[in-house]
C-alpha cells in the first residue's frame, strides 16, 4: 500500500504565504537508455541521488521584487484598507478555538494543517502587484482617452485596420459579405473592471501564470437591435478589440498585445496583456501573469428571448432548410457576454457571507488544476469558475425541495468536499443544474436539455454556463470526482494524491490513448450550420467524437476522454494559424473483465427498427447471429484469440468507429496501447523448434496444465510412499504467471538438434510437503540422506507406475553441511519440475542448532535455517499472492513480465530479486493512487519506471499489501522500523530500498542485501531517462523510439567482457539477438544432454562476485545476454599504504606501464610506499577463469 511517510511532490504549486485582503478591485531522439550528459555509474558509486525536489522542487515566487506600502488593491479606488492590530490573547483564544472546531470542520487534525500549509503556499500576496496595479490604470485610462470613431460600414473598416495600423481583425468565423451593409463606431467603454479569481481573492500560483480578467463593457450605442443576428455581433465586437489593440500598441508605455480566444471559443476572441520586461513601472514581469481583456455588453442590449436555446439567428441564404435550424451555441456565445459582471458579483456576495468560500475555491482549482480537468488544460469546457458557480449554487439552495447541500458556517475543506460529492454522484442528464430561473417561456428546462449535452444554467435563468462542454468531459470530471470522494473517504492520509500530484500524463492516466490529426477534410455533417455553431473543426469533432465511441464501446471502457488545446494566440498584426489542423487527444480507462469480450450483442432480429439502427452504427461489421440460448440477434464479432490480441479489440473498435463516422483513417490516427508486447517475446530470429510461437496465444496455461496434472501424478503414487505426500505448492515465477519468458515444452527426444544457445531449459521448482512424523532423524546429516532416499524411491515409482523420466540431484556444490540440499527432476510433458521436499522436522532441528551453539556452527546453522524459510515459506506464500493478483488484476503479469526485462536488459539481473520487482508491479495495482489501477500492461510498466523515478526510497519505506491485510498499527510498526534501520545504518548499507508487506514488517525478506544503495541510485536513474524516452516517443508518435526502453548504454562501466555467443546457453532470450546466430544449426558444444538450469554466464557472474565482489559491481543480463560489465569500486580500489594481505593484485603507485618504478614530482626521489590496484592483471585474471567462454575484455580508463 502507500508509503508511510508522505512526500510532497515536485509538481510546483507555490512559495510565498497570502495575505487575506478584502476588497475586490475595480479599475472601473534516445536510442539506449544512458549517462544523458552525466556519468549515472559514477554518481551512483558515490551514493549520490536526488533530494525531494519537492522540499525546493520547482516552486516560484511570482511577487515583484519592490516591496509595496501599506497598500492593497484598494488604492485604484482611493481606500486604503486599515489592518486590524492583533493581540497575544487573540492569537491563543484562535488557536484553542481551531483546535476544537477541527474534529468537525475537516477530516483530521493532520488534514487541517495539510490544508493550511497548502493555502499559504499557493496564496498570492496582492501587496506587492504594485507594478501589475499600475499597469491595470494604465489599461484603462488608455481605453478611456482612446478618442470616438465616426460610423463606417464594418468591411471598410476592417481594410482600414489592416492597411493602416497593420491590426489584422480578429474574425474567426466567417467573414462579413462584401455587399454588406454593416456598420461600426467606436465609443469609449461604459465600464472596466476586474472579475474573476483575482478580483475575488481566489488566485493561486501554480506553475502556470495567472490570468486578471478585464471587463471592459462596450456602450449600447454602437448596436443595433438585431446585430445578434448573423454573427453582426461578434463582427462588431471584433472591431471594438481591435481598436483597444491600437490604442495598447500606440501608447507605447511597455505592455504589449497579442489575441487569443475565450476559453477556446472562436467567436469570442480577447486581448492578451504583456509586459515587454523594460523593468518601468508598469513593468509586472516579476508578478508571472498576463492581463485578459474581454469586451461584453450590457445585459439589455438584445432581447434575451431571442438567444433563448432553441432560436435560429445564423441564416444561411443558400440553405435548402424551410426552417433554420437553432442555433445554441452560437446563442450561449453572445449571452455570456451579458453576464461577465453579474456572475462575479452572485460570487462576491457568497464569499463575504461564507468565510470558507475563498479557500474552497482556491482548493478546486488545484485540485483541478492537478486532474488535468481545467478547460485552459483540455478544452473540457469546465473550470474555477463553474466549480465556484456551483459551490454557490449548492450554498444558496437550489437543491429539490428548497434544501441545501453546504452551509456557510462550513469549512473551505466541507465545502470542497460536498461540491465534489455533488459532481460525483448527481445526474446532469435527468437534473440539469439551475442556478437561477427565467419566467419566459423559450428558456424553459427542456428548452436547455434539448440542444446541450450538459446543462449547468446561471443565476439570470438565461445563460448555460456549460454551453461548450461535452459529455465526455462531463464524464471525465465526474469520474475524477468519484476517485477524489475514495481518497476523501480513505482511512489513509491521500492529500498527496488529490492536491500536490500532477496526473495529467496521458502514458500514466490512461489504459489505451490516441493522438489523431484532424486534417483540412471534414465530414459531410459539418456544414454551414456546424461551422456557424463549431468555427474550429476540432471542436466539432470533439463534442461528437467521444458519444460516438462511449456508445460503440459500451461497458469495454469506465471513461472516454476526449481533449484538445484551446490555448491558441496570434500576433495581432496576424491571421490565426490554421485552426483546422489541430491535434485531438483521446484517452480510455478499460473495464478489466469486459475490455476483451468478444462478441457485442445488439437488438433482437424482430426489432426491425432497432437492427436498423444497428446496422447503420456498425456498418459491415453487424451481422445477424444465433446463439446457444436460441436468440437471434444483431451482432458484432471480434475473432481473436489470446490475452495479447483480445487487449487490442478497444483499438480495433475506436478505429472502425472513426473511419465509418468521421471518416478518419489509421494513418491519422497514432494509437498507444501494445507497443511493449514485442519485448516479451522471443525475437523473431529464434527457430521454431526452440520456441513454439502458439505460446503468444495460449501464454501460462500449458504450463499450468502440466503443473496440475503433475501434482495428480504425485497423489497417484502416494499409497506407496513411506510416508503421505501432504501438499503440493508452486513456488517459481513460471507458475505464478510472472517470467520474463513464457515456459515452453521442449520434445525431449529432438532436444539434440538444437543449437547449444538455444538449449537452456529453465527448471520450475515445486515444493512437495510430507506429512509430520516422530521418525524422522533428529541429526541433520542424516535426515538429508532420508529425504535423498526418499526421492530415489519417488523417482523410482515414476518411472515404473507413470513411464516419467526423473533424475535425482545432489549439489555438490553447497560448503554448508547443514543447508539442505538435493531435489528431484522430473521431465514430464516438456517441462522439468524440480521437486524440493519439504519436511517440517528440519526446520526444527536448525532452530535447536542455532539456540545450543555459538560461533561457526551457530552462524551456519542460521544461514541455513535463513535458507530453508526463504526456500519452503517465503516463496511459497509469495507465489501464492502473486497467483491471486494476477487473477485479480489481468494485466499485472505482463506488466511483471515487462518490468523484469527492464531490470534484466539494463543488466541489473544479480542486483534485484524477482520477488522485489514483483512486489513493486504488485504495488502500482494495489494503491494505484492517484490513478485507478491499470488496465493495460504498457500503463502498469510506465507506472513502476514512474514509482521507481519519484520513490524517495531513502527517507520513505513502501508498503506493499499483497496480503490485503495491513492494518494502521502495522503500518506504524513498519514505519517505525523502517526509521531504526536508518539510525542503525544511515549509510544504508541494509534495506537501501525498504520494501515491507504485513507477513514482512521488518522489509528483509525480498530487499535486505539487494540491491544496495548504490544499485538504487543506478535504478531510480534509468528509470527517469527510461520515462524522458516514453515521453519523447509519445510526443513525437514514433513508436521506434520505444525499443531504447530496452536498450542500455555500454558507456558507463568500466570494462565489459564480450562471451563468445555460441557459448551462452540462453542466448535466444536475448530481447536484441541477431539471426546470424541461429544460421549455423552444428553439434552442441557442451554436450548432449539437456541443459537444465546449465547457465554458463551466470555461472561465470558468481565467480566473478566470490572472488572480486568486495573490489567490484558486476553487472550482466541473465535473459540472453553475452556481456559482463564491471565497475570498480572506488574506495575500494584507491591507492593505499602497502601491506601484506590487501586482498587484491596491487601493484606500487609509481610504476610505470613498462613495470619500471619511476618517483612521482616531488617526492624527492623517493619510491613511494603507496599500492594501486593492478586492474589490469584482475581482468586478466578473470579472463583466465572465464576460458573458453570470454571472447574479449575492453577496458576504459579508470
Amino acid at each position: 500500500m502507500a508509503p508511510v511517510k508522505r512526500k510532497v511532490r515536485s509538481q510546483p504549486i507555490a512559495v510565498k504565504k497570502a495575505k487575506t485582503v478584502e476588497k475586490a478591485v475595480d479599475v472601473s531522439d534516445t536510442d539506449s537508455i544512458g549517462d544523458d550528459g552525466q556519468d549515472l555509474m559514477a554518481a551512483a558509486q558515490r551514493g549520490e541521488f536526488d533530494e525531494d525536489e519537492s522540499e525546493a522542487g520547482e516552486w516560484e515566487s511570482q511577487s515583484d521584487e519592490d516591496a509595496m506600502e501599506e497598500e492593497a488593491m484598494d488604492v485604484v479606488s482611493g481606500n486604503a484598507v486599515k489592518k486590524p492590530s492583533t493581540g497575544a490573547d487573540d492569537f491563543v483564544a484562535g488557536e484553542l478555538e481551531g483546535l476544537k472546531e477541527t474534529a468537525e470542520l475537516y477530516k483530521s487534525n493532520i488534514f487541517k494543517l495539510e490544508i493550511d500549509e497548502l493555502l499559504a503556499e499557493v496564496g498570492v500576496d496582492y501587496e506587492k502587484h504594485k507594478r501589475l496595479l499600475n499597469a491595470l490604470r494604465a489599461v484603462k485610462s488608455i481605453f478611456e482617452k482612446e478618442p470616438d470613431t465616426k460610423e463606417q460600414l464594418l468591411n471598410d473598416f476592417i481594410k482600414s485596420m489592416e492597411k493602416k495600423h497593420k491590426i489584422v481583425v480578429p474574425i474567426l468565423d466567417s467573414p462579413p459579405p462584401q455587399d454588406s451593409q454593416y456598420k461600426f463606431m467606436y465609443q469609449k467603454p461604459s465600464s472596466v473592471n476586474v472579475i474573476g479569481g483575482y478580483a475575488l481573492k481566489t488566485i493561486c500560483k501554480l506553475k502556470k501564470p495567472f490570468s486578471v480578467d478585464v471587463a471592459v463593457e462596450m456602450p449600447s450605442a454602437i448596436f443595433q437591435e438585431k446585430d445578434y443576428v448573423n454573427n453582426r455581433y461578434f463582427y462588431k465586437r471584433a472591431c471594438y478589440l481591435a481598436v483597444l489593440a491600437r490604442a495598447i500598441r500606440k501608447s507605447k508605455v511597455g505592455l504589449t498585445v497579442e489575441f487569443g480566444m475565450l476559453n477556446g471559443d472562436a467567436h469570442r476572441p480577447i486581448l492578451l496583456v504583456k509586459p515587454i520586461g523594460d523593468k518601468s513601472e508598469l513593468d509586472f514581469t516579476k508578478t508571472k501573469c498576463m492581463i485578459r481583456i474581454l469586451p461584453c455588453v450590457p445585459s439589455d442590449v438584445f432581447p434575451l428571448h431571442r438567444l433563448a436555446p432553441g432560436k435560429a439567428n445564423v441564416r444561411h441564404v443558400d440553405s435548402d432548410d424551410e426552417v433554420h435550424r437553432p442555433t445554441p451555441l452560437y446563442n450561449a456565445s453572445v449571452l455570456m457576454d451579458t453576464t461577465l459582471t453579474a456572475n462575479s458579483a452572485f460570487l462576491y456576495q457568497h464569499s463575504k457571507s461564507c468565510e470558507g468560500f475563498r479557500d474552497a475555491i482556491k482548493l478546486g482549482r488545484i485540485w483541478l488544476h492537478q486532474r488535468g480537468l481545467d478547460m485552459s488544460q483540455t478544452g473540457s469546457g469546465f473550470n474555477t469558475f463553474l466549480l465556484a458557480m456551483i459551490m454557490g449554487y449548492l450554498l444558496q439552495g437550489g437543491l429539490p425541495g428548497g434544501g441545501r447541500k453546504l452551509s456557510t458556517s462550513h469549512s473551505s475543506y466541507q465545502l470542497l468536499r460536498g461540491t465534489l460529492d455533488f459532481l460525483s454522484t448527481h445526474d446532469f442528464e435527468k437534473d440539469p443544474v439551475f442556478i437561477g430561473k427565467s419566467d419566459h417561456d423559450n428558456f424553459a428546462v427542456e428548452n436547455f436539455t434539448n440542444h446541450y449535452q450538459v446543462v449547468i444554467v446561471d443565476p439570470t435563468g438565461t445563460v448555460n454556463m456549460a454551453a461548450h462542454m461535452s459529455k465526455s468531459s462531463l464524464d471525465q470530471l465526474q469520474h475524477e470526482a468519484k476517485l477524489a470522494m475514495s481518497y476523501l473517504n480513505d482511512t489513509v492520509d491521500r492529500f498527496e494524491a488529490l492536491f500536490l500530484q500532477n496526473v495529467n500524463e496521458a502514458g500514466l492516466r490512461f489504459d489505451n490513448f490516441m493522438t489523431l490529426s484532424t486534417s483540412s477534410t471534414t465530414v459531410s455533417s459539418y456544414d454551414d450550420h456546424a461551422r456557424s455553431e463549431y468555427p474550429i473543426y476540432s471542436e466539432y469533432l470533439v463534442q461528437r467524437i467521444g458519444n460516438v465511441l462511449k456508445k460503440g464501446l459500451t461497458n469495454r471502457v469506465d471513461l472516454v476522454a476526449v481533449q484538445r488545446n484551446i490555448e491558441h494566440t496570434w500576433g495581432i498584426q496576424l491571421k490565426p494559424a490554421s485552426l483546422s489542423a489541430q491535434t485531438i487527444n483521446i484517452g480510455f480507462v478499460l473495464d478489466p473483465d469486459n475490455a476483451p469480450r468478444l462478441v457485442d450483442q445488439g437488438p433482437d432480429a424482430q426489432k426491425t427498427e432497432e437492427c436498423e439502427e444497428f446496422r447503420e452504427f456498425w456498418g459491415d461489421k453487424a451481422e445477424l447471429r444465433r446463439f446457444k440460448d436460441g436468440s437471434i440477434v444483431e451482432s458484432v464479432v471480434w475473432n481473436y484469440q489470446g490475452y495479447e490480441n483480445r487487449s487490442a479489440i478497444v483499438q480495433k473498435i475506436v478505429q472502425h468507429l472513426l473511419k465509418r463516422h468521421f471518416d478518419i483513417s489509421e494513418e491519422h490516427l497514432h494509437y498507444w496501447a501494445n507497443q511493449l508486447y514485442p519485448f516479451l517475446h522471443v525475437p523473431k530470429c529464434v527457430p521454431n523448434n526452440v520456441f513454439d510461437r502458439r505460446l503468444e496465444i495460449t501464454g501460462f496455461q500449458p504450463v499450468m496444465t502440466a503443473y496440475n496434472d503433475l501434482a495428480k501424478m504425485f497423489r497417484s503414487i502416494d499409497g506407496e510412499l513411506p510416508l503421505l505426500i501432504s501438499n503440493i505448492y508452486p513456488c517459481s515465477a513460471a507458475l505464478r504467471y510472472s517470467s520474463p519468458i513464457l515456459p515452453h515444452a521442449v520434445d525431449f527426444n529432438t532436444l539434440v538438434t538444437r543449437p547449444t544457445i538455444g538449449r537452456y531449459i529453465d527448471p520450475i521448482d515445486v515444493i512437495v510437503q510430507l506429512e509430520r512424523s516422530s521418525k524422522w532423524p533428529d541429526d541433520m546429516d542424516a535426515l538429508q540422506k532420508v529425504k535423498a532416499a526418499f526421492c530415489l524411491r519417488m523417482s523410482d515409482l515414476l518411472r515404473k507406475r507413470r513411464a516419467t523420466e526423473s533424475v535425482v540431484v545432489d549439489d555438490h556444490t553447497l560448503t554448508n553441511e547443514l543447508e539442505a540440499r538435493g531435489y528431484l527432476d522430473v521431465y514430464f510433458e516438456g517441462f522439468v519440475f524440480r521437486c524440493h521436499l519439504h519436511v517440517p522436522h528440519e526446520e526444527l532441528i536448525l532452530k535447536s542448532i542455532v539456540n545450543k551453539n555459538d560461533g561457526l556452527v551457530k552462524e551456519k546453522a542460521q544461514k541455513a535455517l535463513q535458507k530453508h524459510q526463504y526456500q519452503f515459506h517465503h516463496q511459497q506464500l509469495h507465489t501464492f499472492h502473486i497467483q491471486a493478483l494476477c487473477a485479480k488484476f489481468p494485466a499485472l503479469s505482463a506488466t511483471i513480465r515487462l518490468v523484469k526485462r527492464w531490470f534484466s536488459t539494463h543488466l541489473l539481473s544479480c542486483h534485484v530479486t524477482d520477488e522485489l520487482i514483483e512486489l513493486l508491479c504488485a504495488y502500482v495495482f494495489l494503491d494505484p493512487h492517484p490513478w485507478t489501477p491499470p488496465t493495460s500492461p504498457m500503463t502498469g510498466a510506465v507506472r513502476v519506471l514512474n514509482l521507481l523515478a519519484t520513490w524517495s526510497w531513502h527517507k520513505t519505506p513502501l508498503l506493499v499489501d499483497i496480503e490485503q491485510e495491513l492494518t494502521t498499527s502495522m503500518r506504524d510498526e513498519a514505519f517505525k522500523n523502517f526509521t531504526m534501520l536508518r539510525q542503525r545504518s544511515p549509510q544504508m548499507n541494509q534495506g537501501a530500498m525498504f520494501v515491507a508487506t504485513a507477513k514482512d514488517l521488518q522489509g528483509v525478506r525480498w530487499s535486505q542485501s539487494r540491491p544496495n544503495k548504490a544499485i538504487a541510485v543506478r535504478i531510480q536513474m534509468l528509470a527517469k531517462e527510461s520515462l524522458k524516452v516514453l515521453e519523447t516517443a509519445f510526443s513525437l508518435n514514433d513508436v521506434k523510439r520505444i525499443k531504447g526502453l530496452y536498450t542500455t548504454s555500454m558507456a558507463d562501466y568500466h570494462a565489459v567482457i564480450q562471451l563468445k555467443t555460441s557459448r551462452c546457453t540462453r542466448y535466444y532470450e536475448n530481447v536484441h539477438a541477431h539471426k546470424n546466430h541461429f544460421a549455423k544449426m552444428g553439434k552442441p558444444i557442451l554436450g548432449e544432454e539437456p541443459y537444465v538450469g546449465f547457465d554458463p554466464v551466470t555461472e561465470l557472474v558468481k565467480e566473478i562476485t566470490n572472488v572480486y565482489g568486495d573490489a567490484l559491481l558486476v553487472f550482466y543480463d541473465k535473459h540472453g545476454g553475452d556481456k559482463i560489465a564491471l565497475v570498480w569500486d572506488p574506495q575500494v580500489t584507491a591507492a593505499k599504504q602497502w601491506r601484506v594481505g590487501l586482498g587484491l593484485n596491487t601493484v606500487p603507485a609509481d610504476m610505470n606501464e613498462d613495470g619500471v618504478l619511476v618517483p612521482s614530482k616531488g617526492n624527492k626521489n623517493e619510491i613511494s610506499k603507496m599500492a594501486t590496484t593492478n586492474f589490469s592483471a584482475i581482468l586478466k585474471e578473470i579472463e583466465r577463469l572465464g576460458a573458453g567462454l570470454v571472447e574479449s575484455i575492453t577496458s576504459s580508463a579508470t
